[in-house]
Parts: structure tokens; sequence; C-alpha cells
């Protein structure tokens, strides 16, 4: 955490963006109070979007090639990994933004040439510390 400043909690969004189709989506946020809650909703809602991207998976088979994996296997393998659960937490209360991404093929309109990119993101709202009203010092040189 920076000096002088602490954690008021967490902003947490899921967007899908697409360069191609000159557009941002915001399709999911919430205020977290706590690391573990941030990372909760988030993994909740890489499940749900993971949910539906399959369901479109098999139509689309020829244009996600390209990629290294599905989208929907990126964020279920992200989910899943308990271990990087743990380091994102430390993350997150130490001040520090996290987030899980992805990209590949637009599966809401069906065109394979337009490419989608998803970011689940959680970031810390950081406040300054004030001192007590009265207490500031003077330096008297």
């Amino acid at each position: 955490m920076s000096a002088g400043r602490y954690v008021d909690g967490y902003h947490c969004e899921v967007v899908a963006r697409s360069p191609d189709a000159a557009g941002e989506w915001y399709l999911a946020t919430t205020w977290a109070d706590t690391p573990d809650e941030a990372l909760g909703w988030l993994h909740q809602q890489a499940t749900r979007l993971a949910d539906v991207l399959d369901a479109a998976e098999d139509d689309h088979a020829a244009e996600q090639c390209r990629y290294a994996a599905p989208v929907a296997t990126v964020f279920r393998e992200w989910v899943a990994d308990t271990e990087f659960h743990a380091v994102q937490c430390a993350a997150l209360a130490g001040g520090q933004p996290i987030s899980a991404n992805a990209r590949g093929p637009d599966r809401v309109c069906g065109s394979a040439d337009v490419e989608v990119l998803y970011s689940l993101a959680a970031r810390p709202i950081l406040r300054p510390v004030l001192a007590p009203f009265g207490s500031s010092r003077v330096d008297r040189r």
C-alpha cells in the first residue's frame, strides 16, 4: 500500500472491448469490501461469462484455431487456480490492481473477422490518511 493512503474498498468490473468494432461494453460492475470478496465476485462473473461463451463455442471452432485457447477455457482455468488466487488477493491487499484477460472471435454477432477482448479486473480505491484536526505539525525554523 502507498504511504499515507489506505484501501477503502475495491472496484470490480467485467468489460468486453472490440477495437475492430470500435466498441466497449461494461458487462458488470460492483464494489467489494475485501480482496476475497472482490475475487469471489470476479470468479462468479468469469464462470458466468464462460458458460455463455461455451454455448456458441462449437459454432465457431474454425475461427478459434488462431487463438491459444478459447476464452471460456482461459477463464475456467483462472477460476480453478487456487495458488494464483492467493497471489492476486495479496496484490489487492497491497494496493495493486489485478485482472484476468482473454481474447477471441466475436460470439455475439457471429462475425469471425471481429476480435473481442474480455477483461475481468479489480482495483483498490485508495484514500489519503488525514491527520486528526488540530494535530498538524508546523516546522518553526
